[in-house]
Order: structure tokens, then sequence, then C-alpha cells
């Protein structure tokens, strides 16, 4: 007896390490992971709370928070339907997802800088991002958002449609126009293409040229290029 009595005082300690560990590291679902991954970004995390350097793969949960730096750019891609967003320098973006099933409700919360996102356009796609001068309602499309420093949020709308809402009510923005709101306006104005910001990150032009052997094939010429 006193053999078993004393060998539970040092074997209840590993028990409790070995069982109660991986519910704390499993305990958040996730609901996306980190694709590209340039310069200084970081990864607030909601559960446990702390602040961690980002790298690709990185898998998120809801709550936490994906902040840029200087010249730096990061994609996250969802995990239930491959829709993806990437941060520009000097961004805050906030995750919040609710999980329907095999579906993500998605609700985000830009506090600074510019996002540009693809949204997957499937049957019961909910996305909202919300800044601190408006929402932007998405069921599919393909945008740029931008919360700026004096209280103004753009937004260029590159496909489909997009509503934008804040406490003077809401508009459409269509494929081809540019929103903006502060807490008290909302204009809708035509694109000016020169005005689109481009998307930071790797990107590639691809120049064909005719062989000259009389084949009728082509050549492909690859560029690679980073803003």
């Amino acid at each position: 007896m006193v053999f078993i009595k004393k060998g539970s005082r040092f074997i209840l300690p590993v028990i409790i390490a070995v069982f109660i560990l991986p519910v704390a590291l499993f305990a958040q679902d996730v609901i996306a992971y980190l694709g590209e991954v340039g310069g200084e970004v970081y990864v607030i995390k909601s559960n446990p709370d702390k602040e961690v350097k980002a790298e690709p793969g990185m898998l998120l949960g809801s709550g936490d928070t994906v902040k840029t730096g200087d010249e730096s750019y990061v994609s996250i891609i969802f995990q239930d339907d491959g829709s993806r967003v990437k941060l520009a320098e000097n961004a805050v973006l906030t995750l919040n997802a609710t999980r329907k099933k095999e579906k993500l409700s998605k609700k985000m919360f830009l506090g600074a800088g510019k996002m540009f996102a693809k949204i997957t356009k499937k049957r019961g796609t909910d996305v909202q991002i919300k800044t601190p001068t408006s929402v932007a309602s998405v069921k599919g499309t393909r945008f740029i958002l931008e919360e700026h420093d004096w209280g103004e949020t753009w937004l260029w709308v590159l496909e489909d449609a997009v509503e934008l809402s804040n406490e003077k009510g809401s508009v459409t923005v269509n494929e081809g126009q540019k929103g903006k709101a502060t807490n008290d306006k909302l204009d809708v104005e035509t694109i000016d293409d020169a005005d689109v910001p481009v998307e930071p990150g790797e990107h590639e032009m691809i120049f064909f040229f005719d062989r000259s052997d009389g084949s009728g094939l082509q050549r492909e010429l690859h560029i690679e290029f980073e803003n």
C-alpha cells in the first residue's frame, strides 16, 4: 500500500500533462492559414494571447490578428472554400468566423491598411469586412478595401458587386466602381484605372513568341518581378 501511494504522487502529474496539453493545443478551431509572407509580418494569437512572427503555412483561428510592417505583405487562405485575402504594408486585420457544418461565416475587421480579396462565389457564402467607418458585405467577388488613417474607407470592386454601408445607409458598388465611406458620408464613383492599387508580392509576366522553325508552335518567356 505504501508503494502505490508513493508512486501515485509522481505518476499523476505525468498523466495530467499527457491528457490536458493536447486539449489546449487543439482547442482553437482552424479557419485559415498563411500563404505568402514577405517582410515583417506578425500574428497576434487569441488563444493563447501572444504575438508570434508569421511563417508560411501558419494556422489561424477565430480572433487572431494579422499585421504587416513597412514594405511587407501576407496572404491568408480560408480553410473552407479557398477564399483569399492579401494584406499590403502597415495593415491590421482581425479574423472572426463561425462554422456552419463545413462552411465558415467570415467576419473580418480591417483596422488599418489595404486588403486585396478574392472571395470564392459559392451558395451560402457569407463574408463581412468591417472598418472603423463602414461594413462591406460580400457574396463572392474580387475587390480591394483600404482603411485610411484619416477615417475614410475606399472600396474598389473589380468583379461583381459589394454592398457598402454605414450610419448613412447602404449602396451597391458594382464592378468598375469605387465606393468611399466615412462616418457621415457614402459615395460611389467610376474607377479610374490609374488609381487601382497593384497587389503586393511576386507577379509574373508571360510573353509569347512564334518559333522560327515554321512549326506554328510558340515559345514562352516568363518574367517574375516583385513590387
